[in-house]
């Protein structure tokens, strides 16, 4: 009996090793990738008289790429603590339909949750699948969120050396993230794709509910501009890949 529930320990051990090599595989990438977009975040903070331990907290507690470059020329405009926090939020809500496709890859674990839950991002969920336990969310969204962090506040401490002259007005900063972004969410479509294969009504569905999100965007920026869109085309989208149960 014991030497059966030593062969058992045995294998689900190597199963799990096998699952965190399989999900580092996936996520380097992913963590490479975002290095220089953290980098050039912590150099624009520490040019801007960030301290290194407000690039730290800002990193660590926001951890939004988007957000964190928004917040940038507010702080430098003297923007109060509620506009901070009102602009922030309102970047943020993309956050709501992920967090709700990916809430079966939480642990049980309240306080597990929450930390696992914390360390989602744009870049984790387009790397993770469908089929990934707890453990290979966690170590995807973990070596991304200490990928970001160490980055920034290296770009900060490489900041002082960086002549100003580089970064002139007509640089778009968010480029680079734009297009980290916008990979990834093409990876993950195709992947969720080729999960479909085997029933043609999946694919269809997944294409039909990709495509209303895209044209509900497109109708809200017509109709409210390009500036308030945002909030109503983040609730939409979560309405509709909900009910898709996508």
């Amino acid at each position: 009996m014991r030497n059966v529930l030593s062969f058992f320990s045995r294998a689900a051990s190597l199963q799990r090793d096998g699952e965190r090599v399989t999900a580092l595989h996936r996520v380097t990438p992913t963590a490479l990738a975002i290095v220089p977009v953290s980098m050039l975040f912590g150099v624009l903070a520490a040019r801007a008289d960030w301290t290194l331990l407000e690039i730290l907290a800002v990193s660590a507690l926001g951890f939004s790429g988007s957000g964190q470059f928004a917040l940038l020329p507010l702080v430098d405009a003297n923007a109060g603590f509620l506009t901070m926090l009102l602009v922030t939020a309102s970047i943020n809500s993309r956050y709501l339909p992920i967090a709700y496709a990916s809430a079966s890859r939480l642990p049980r674990s309240v306080t597990k949750r929450a930390f696992v839950a914390h360390m989602l991002g744009d870049e984790a969920y387009a790397t993770e699948e469908e089929s990934d336990s707890w453990r290979s969310a966690f170590l995807i969204r973990a070596v991304i969120f200490g990928a970001w962090v160490a980055s920034g506040l290296l770009g900060a401490l490489l900041g002082q050396f960086i002549p100003a002259e580089w970064f002139g007005e007509g640089v778009n900063l968010g480029f680079p993230a734009s297009v980290v972004l916008m990979y990834l969410s093409v990876c993950q479509l195709r992947s969720r794709l080729l999960l479909s294969q085997s029933d043609p009504r999946d694919r269809s569905g997944l294409l039909a509910a990709s495509g209303l999100c895209v044209g509900v965007a497109l109708l809200l920026i017509n109709l409210i501009g390009a500036h308030y869109f945002w909030i109503p085309s983040i609730l939409a989208a979560t309405a509709i890949l909900g009910w898709a149960k996508l």
